[in-house]
């Protein structure tokens, strides 16, 4: 399962780099890739997964029937209602199905030359299936690729947890902030508790700290990935801890190999290509691994340059495109009201995050997790509240972990059942923002299916779209249709959003020395 993550993760960045980059650029790049991931593969151990080696329990078949159904409910690949921030995944996919890649809108002789520049990654498996296929192939890839990540990473808490797949799947799923109070203690006209198909997670405006529901729901592309890379590292972590110790060396008869830093770095450079601002959260952690694993009598013994130069390749590579696009050149902290901060901060994770001292205050994870809580909301970057949203994927993945190993792992004996209990009554109510995410899918996807007249009016406008304002009710966007198809192209976009997809890139690094033309 470990080779499986790695080769789910480096797989779209080698698409990227030979369907973005120039060839003579591109052959000796993707070599060095290769190198490492062969060694990085061939020194993974080769016991197979108890997934494959086991006779299925009735455990094994729950979980992947409940991993189906909330991938289904997602909307992803078009099988139920797509919520409005998939009018944007799918006009990324369909532009890097329909164009040749790099995707150019326009390159003309001289002027503006307008290219998609995006973290595009997640979707070229997909996008090349569309390609020798069609749409619905693609979409049909999308969510076979997208169950494989989600099996993973459950798989992998399971591991982290030492609990079933089943329950760990339940967390992830069901973990959240107390939305439910936001909307209670400060009501205004939207959201609202009732219809019970409500976006709960906009109680704040602007500020959001989204629940992996959501995160799956809206910005699959983003989460998904970042997911993974995160169970991985806590693997590495624990490996690691288990094989410092002389009484295990002495046990095996031999000195196992320790997790090496040359990965985590890895790790987080693929955490980049995905989705660069999660990478933001998820580097104090990488940097919390470092220096437990450094030896800094012998800092550089156990580091393979060959996965260090893999790394920097995928980073420099990452970075050089994304900043080809100046939408997020405008940063910078935003002021908020001491109150509306205050209960922000407590309600979407503060409070849980302080229930969790007594067994956690020691662990540094608890400590950069409240520290990223409280800091984020403060950091603006671009006009729109992405950075909030995506670079708090990190601390609220990590703030869950320590969650699940409070309530699963028998051997943590400083809890007490108070606390416990206070844990459970906190995941419950917080539960309320993933129920009401899945209730309005359940809703608006039984409706099309079963209640409603065929779509007459489900293609595409003849008329270019230039511009896609942001829903006021997203529960009754694109009535009618499951998928939110507004955009057939980004070509024509002219508003602000779109300035997150299409960048002139005539002046840049980028094109001017490693894009193919």
């Amino acid at each position: 399962m470990k080779r499986l993550s790695y080769l789910y993760l480096i797989l779209p960045f080698i698409l990227f780099l030979f369907g973005w980059v120039r060839l003579t650029i591109a052959i000796p790049l993707a070599v060095i890739i290769f190198f490492a991931l062969w060694q990085l593969l061939k020194e993974s151990p080769l016991t197979p997964s108890s997934l494959f080696t086991h006779h299925w329990s009735l455990n094994t078949a729950y979980w992947l029937l409940l991993t189906v159904l909330w991938l289904f409910l997602s909307g992803i690949g078009g099988y139920a209602f797509q919520n409005w921030d998939h009018n944007w995944r799918n006009v990324v996919m369909r532009d890097l199905m329909n164009f040749n890649w790099p995707v150019y809108y326009a390159q003309p002789e001289s002027g503006p030359v307008k290219m998609l520049v995006y973290y595009v990654g997640y979707w070229l498996p997909s996008a090349l299936t569309g390609k020798l296929l069609n749409w619905r192939a693609a979409n049909s890839f999308l969510f076979l690729w997208t169950f494989l990540g989600i099996i993973l990473i459950t798989y992998n808490l399971g591991s982290i947890f030492k609990t079933s797949k089943f329950k760990a799947t339940l967390l992830l799923i069901f973990f959240s902030g107390l939305d439910v109070l936001g909307v209670l203690f400060f009501p205004q006209d939207y959201p609202t508790l009732l219809p019970p198909i409500t976006h709960l997670e906009i109680w704040a405006g602007n500020l959001q700290y989204s629940s992996f529901t959501t995160q799956l729901f809206w910005v699959f592309n983003q989460a998904i990935p970042a997911w993974l890379i995160i169970t991985l590292i806590v693997i590495l972590s624990r490996e690691a801890a288990k094989q410092s110790s002389k009484s295990l060396e002495i046990a095996s008869g031999k000195e196992q190999r320790r997790p090496r830093n040359d990965e985590l770095i890895l790790l987080w450079s693929l955490c980049f290509f995905f989705a660069p601002f999660a990478s933001v959260g998820l580097l104090p952690y990488v940097l919390i691994e470092l220096i437990k694993q450094t030896d800094f009598k012998s800092p550089f013994k156990n580091l393979h340059w060959e996965q260090i130069a893999a790394a920097l390749i995928i980073f420099l590579l990452s970075a050089l495109f994304f900043t080809a696009n100046t939408a997020a050149q405008s940063r910078g902290f935003q002021s908020l009201p001491l109150t509306k901060y205050l209960a922000f901060f407590l309600l979407e994770g503060g409070i849980l995050w302080l229930m969790l001292a007594p067994s956690k205050y020691k662990d540094p994870r608890w400590i950069v997790t409240g520290v990223l809580l409280a800091v984020i909301p403060f950091i603006q970057i671009g006009n729109d509240r992405d950075f909030v949203m995506r670079a708090s994927i990190a601390p609220l993945f990590y703030l869950m972990l320590m969650t699940g190993e409070t309530l699963f792992e028998k051997t943590v004996i400083r809890v007490s059942l108070i606390t416990r209990y206070s844990l459970v009554a906190l995941l419950v109510l917080g539960a309320f923002t993933p129920i009401y995410e899945i209730n309005r899918s359940i809703y608006r996807t039984y409706d099309y299916y079963f209640l409603q007249d065929s779509c007459s009016a489900c293609d595409f406008s003849s008329d270019p779209i230039t511009q896609l304002a942001h829903p006021d009710v997203p529960e009754k966007e694109h009535p009618g249709t499951l998928t939110a198809d507004a955009l057939p192209t980004l070509k024509f976009m002219t508003d602000e959003l779109s300035r997150n997809f299409i960048a002139n890139v005539r002046q840049t690094f980028f094109y001017k020395y490693l894009a193919s033309r």
